[in-house]
């Protein structure tokens, strides 16, 4: 029987440096959502271990080549590889260059030994030629990334320089187009990702009213903020119009859940408070509304809401809870209040206990404040007990409630700092002056 033939020492060394490399890429690949910090995290991942030149191209929008990230062994050198972008627009020769001609088959190249051949065949141009001997290439890896849904995406390009004196073979090309594919799923993950929550944010936002109601003597003013995670772009609400009679009415609520399929359900649940007040301006109606509509659904999500109806002319602020905290209230008294403490069950939860059969009603005086929100302005740092005092401590301060921006200076005064795990809605009342009632 033939004896196996011993691997050499150079080999197994080659060999660690791969698997250290796809380690090491792998935790950044694994991890990274944000497709820009995936690809610089993986370029110096590949130059730390079995590259001394790593370049990455991607397509733009409009199927242009562009260099994206770049790395040196040499990181006072990086800088410099920014110029290789150049070349993939510029071409003064008859020549093409090997990232032109990866990308457009959709296959591999390899160039074992980089000489004065090589060069005056695929240099673009003399500057181009020169970049090559500047950086001392002396053997090249290029490998198309080739996503299943969204074709080639770009390519990625391994150099190794004279500094080292090694040249890549076919088992450096297998494990350069098996790091193309990760990268490739990565990207296509992240950009996906990405779109995924561009769609979700602005549909987030434009579901929130374009304008706040104009009422005499009444202030109103509002602040939304997704969360700092983008992961968790949710389902917070803030609504305030007026309707047919002169009544205000005001919305706030919290889909569970987060994403666009939260975002779909606000807007949706949002529409549906607005048309059962524009039907009938009965907090108490409206959220039953709601509650049977989740139900009819078949969803087994819930949802806190709160509904108000303000009356300009009986200066009273009427008020009906599912499961959502507030509003705090400020009178001329001095005292913030939290006057609705009757929460009752969320949207969704309503057929499983006893609820308000009527809205609870306050008698406001002017100079009264009220502030209507989210729980992502309790929740921010999980210490809820801490962020209610902040936003009775806020409520109480004169110069937030006379500010400019009351629910801009609220937000700033319960959370510290931008980070937040949730969305953010605040709205805010202000009751300059009592509306005289009509003789």
């Amino acid at each position: 029987m033939r004896s196996p033939e011993p691997i050499s020492l150079t080999r197994l060394r080659r060999e660690h440096r791969y698997l250290e490399a796809l380690v090491q890429a792998g935790e950044i690949l694994g991890t990274a959502l944000d497709w820009e910090q995936t690809i610089h995290g993986v370029c110096s991942a590949v130059v730390n271990t079995i590259a001394d030149i790593c370049l990455l191209d991607l397509k733009d929008d409009e199927g242009n080549l562009r260099l994206v990230a770049a790395a040196h062994r040499d990181p006072e050198l990086t800088p410099q590889l920014q110029r290789a972008g150049i070349f993939l627009r510029a071409k003064s020769r008859p020549a093409t260059h090997p990232v032109l001609i990866a990308v457009a088959t959709g296959e591999p190249i390899r160039a074992y030994t980089i000489d004065e051949e090589y060069l005056r065949t695929h240099a673009v141009s003399a500057e181009h030629e020169q970049f090559m001997r500047r950086m001392k290439y002396r053997s090249l890896i290029v490998v198309p990334l080739l996503s299943v849904t969204q074709g080639v995406l770009g390519s990625m390009t391994l150099v190794r320089t004279d500094e080292t004196e090694e040249q890549y073979d076919d088992e450096a090309l297998r494990f350069a187009q098996d790091l193309a594919r990760r990268c490739t799923n990565a990207i296509a993950k992240a950009k996906l990702y990405e779109q995924t929550l561009h769609v979700a944010t602005v549909y987030q936002k434009a579901a929130l009213p374009a304008r706040l109601p104009s009422c005499d003597g009444i202030t109103f003013d509002a602040f939304y903020e997704p969360s700092s995670k983008e992961l968790l772009v949710g389902g917070d609400w803030y609504d305030a119009f007026q309707l047919a009679d002169g009544r205000i009415a005001i919305t706030v609520g919290d889909v569970l859940g987060h994403g666009i399929e939260a975002a779909v359900w606000m807007s949706r649940l949002r529409n549906g408070l607005r048309a059962a007040l524009f039907a009938e301006p009965d907090p108490t109606h409206a959220l039953e509304v709601a509650d049977q509509m989740l139900r009819t659904e078949g969803r087994e999500e819930f949802t806190t809401a709160l509904v108000g109806l303000i009356d300009p002319v009986r200066n009273t602020l009427s008020c009906t809870s599912a499961g959502h905290p507030g509003p705090l209230v400020w009178d001329t008294t001095g005292e913030v209040m939290d006057p609705f403490a009757e929460r009752g069950l969320p949207i969704g939860l309503r057929n499983f206990g006893p609820v308000a059969k009527t809205a609870q009603t306050l008698s406001l005086r002017a100079g009264a404040f009220a502030v209507f929100f989210t729980d992502g302005l309790l929740e921010w740092n999980r210490n809820i007990a801490q962020a209610w005092s902040r936003l009775e401590a806020a409520v109480a301060r004169q110069d937030v409630r006379e500010a400019l921006h009351p629910a801009h200076a609220i937000r700033h005064c319960v959370i510290d700092g931008s980070n937040h795990d949730d969305d953010i809605a605040v709205l805010t009342v202000r009751w300059d002056k009592l509306v005289q009632p009509r003789r």
